[in-house]
């Protein structure tokens, strides 16, 4: 039986997961300087996440935490704490942490 290399894994090019980051940087590029618009891709990436949680994709699963990553360097965020990005991003912000954020002229 020949190999086929697109189906064939036993290559050591996919014995793991190929997270992409550069990638990710260059299709997110549009987001510099749209601090909002990456927030809200952000919102949508954690949302997708949850969604195919239970779905056992941890490559995909990589891949959007790669590009959250990727997010975070076009957001308001990367002058405060990465922390407070994926905990906006999440939903999880309290009342106070978003009342700072208001006041240090963040837009959630």
């Amino acid at each position: 039986m020949q190999n086929n290399p697109i189906t064939d894994e036993t290559d050591s090019e996919n014995d793991g997961p190929y997270i992409d980051e550069e990638g990710w940087h260059i299709a997110l590029q549009p987001y510099e300087g749209n601090p909002q618009s990456a927030l809200t891709l952000g919102f949508r990436l954690i949302e997708l996440k949850q969604s195919i949680r239970d779905l056992d994709m941890h490559e995909v699963l990589a891949e959007i935490d790669a590009a959250i990553s990727c997010l975070y360097e076009h957001s308001d965020f990367r002058s405060i704490t990465r922390e407070l990005f994926e905990t906006a991003i999440a939903g999880k912000l309290t009342t106070d942490k978003e009342a700072v954020l208001r006041h240090l002229g963040i837009k959630i």
